[in-house]
């Protein structure tokens, strides 16, 4: 029997979710969390094998909770299930630790299959997300800025440094929109959107 704690912080998708679990076979609800701090605290007393979770919840969201969960239960499996497009974004959660990503947009049969997937210890992606990973050249298991370019990669070693553009550019001897392009080739790769997501993102990392 496949366990599933339900985490998010709209009532309609925890009971929707909780119908479409409870008419299958080879599962049952072990609980529900509607914020991060409540969903950390539901853990050490509900066993489960499967967390269906969004990220977007009050008090402990996003990469910092995704940090958490996986620290304390290293075992268990995470479902993202977000309103979020499935984009570079998904592929970073996916490499941080999240086993797979589903838009909300998806059908239950979708949100069903990939419950089992991860459970069974896969790693589950729609054919859209499969396609994003070629294309941006994503491999198992390699973090996203192990993937920068060499110097993509002295760009970011500097910014988290605290460095400026302009500095960049002097040391590297470039001109500032040549830096400013690294970045947004940096952020692409990385998931984020502002080079203050990437301080986070290295953070995460350990790389600070």
């Amino acid at each position: 029997m496949i366990r599933v704690l339900i985490a998010d912080d709209h009532p309609i998708v925890r009971h929707g979710l909780r119908r479409i679990i409870q008419r299958q076979t080879d599962m049952k609800v072990a609980g529900e969390a509607s914020d991060g701090a409540e969903v950390v605290q539901t853990l050490e007393v509900c066993p489960c094998e499967v967390i269906v979770l969004d990220l977007s919840l009050p008090h402990i969201r996003g990469f910092e909770l995704l940090h958490v969960i996986r620290e304390r239960h290293p075992k268990l499996h995470i479902l993202v299930f977000t309103v979020q497009p499935e984009d570079t974004l998904s592929l970073s959660l996916l490499e941080s630790g999240a086993a797979g990503y589903l838009s909300k947009d998806r059908g239950v049969d979708s949100v069903v299959h990939a419950i089992r997937v991860v459970a069974a210890g896969g790693r589950y992606l729609t054919p859209r997300l499969q396609d994003l990973a070629l294309r941006r050249g994503h491999s198992p298991g390699l973090p996203p800025h192990e993937r920068l370019s060499r110097r993509e990669g002295q760009v970011f070693d500097r910014l988290i440094e605290g460095m400026t553009v302009s500095s960049i550019a002097a040391e590297l001897e470039v001109s500032p929109s040549t830096v400013s392009n690294h970045l947004f080739r940096i952020r692409e790769k990385l998931g984020v959107e502002h080079n203050g997501e990437v301080l986070v993102y290295a953070a995460r990392a350990g790389l600070l």
